[in-house]
């Protein structure tokens, strides 16, 4: 059994150019006999830092929490300090990252059609380790109308799945809890928010990657890009070179080069073929 946990995060407005507004939403996915040891490591780490047991570990800290005040070198061993926790317990994930500035769908339905495009990340995950699991979302914000709205929304994919994904592996309705008490929720959000702050060019996110690469789920060809993250849309691919440092992106089993050739202008539909779209 695995136990799935997912939350949602975005960037309104990104460092790189051409960049839209980023909506994505997570998943970190934990064997079932590692979530308490996560648990223990993650409470022995709070301790180690002096951080209340009354508080959680937000990508966006509120104003006067105690990341908040710690300073910036204790939020980023910190943050690297969780994702080593989670590599040890064997955790994967994987992150779906939309761009509303090239597909500019209402943000309602994107978040509705990348949750359908994460759910079938999970079912591949649970299917390549012959297992079936659980899937706990955070609480969405918004109230009570718009949770029950989300979770009726949810149920279609644990009923029906998706064109690509049955519902086979997930074995109940999604779920969801107040991540206050929830680490591996906090955990979701690290990984969600610092994948999308990566993609966005920003600084906080790229010190991240390496260690967010050593939890992302890799495709049968041993690449990230398609599997652990999904840019959206395909005219992003080449991001996957500027972010993730591979050259290759693999579909239909056929690989396709991506990143800087030796043409000087980017190809159309192409914006980052040759730049990474950070200006200096």
């Amino acid at each position: 059994m695995q136990l799935v946990f997912i939350d949602d995060s975005g960037q309104p407005k990104p460092r790189r150019e051409l960049l839209g507004e980023l909506v994505s939403v997570g998943a970190v996915m934990f064997p079932e006999d590692q979530a308490a040891r996560y648990s223990r490591e993650v409470d022995q780490l709070r301790s180690e830092i002096g951080m209340p047991g009354s508080e959680e570990f937000k990508w966006n800290s509120s104003k006067g929490s105690f990341m908040a005040q710690a300073g910036g070198e204790v939020v980023k061993r910190t943050r690297r300090r969780l994702l080593e926790i989670a590599a040890d317990c064997g955790v994967r994930t994987a992150v779906v990252v939309w761009d509303r500035g090239m597909l500019p769908w209402a943000k309602e339905d994107v978040a509705r059609e990348i949750l359908g495009y994460l759910y079938e990340r999970i079912e591949m995950h649970l299917a390549s380790s012959d297992e079936r699991g659980i899937v706990i979302a955070d609480i969405p914000g918004g109230g009570s109308k718009d949770h029950s709205k989300w979770l009726s929304e949810a149920l279609d994919l644990t009923a029906v799945g998706t064109r690509f994904a049955k519902p086979e592996r997930v074995v109940m309705p999604i779920v969801t809890a107040p991540s206050d008490h929830v680490p591996h929720l906090q955990l979701a959000d690290l990984v969600t928010a610092a994948t999308t702050a990566a993609v966005a060019g920003r600084e906080a996110g790229m010190e991240l990657i390496d260690g967010l690469k050593v939890l992302a789920r890799r495709n049968a060809y041993g690449y990230v890009g398609g599997a652990g993250l999904v840019l959206w849309p395909p005219s992003l691919n080449d991001l996957y070179y500027w972010v993730l440092g591979e050259n290759t992106y693999v579909k239909g089993g056929s690989g396709h080069p991506i990143g800087p050739t030796d043409d000087m202008f980017a190809q159309p539909g192409r914006p980052f073929r040759n730049s990474s779209g950070i200006l200096e």
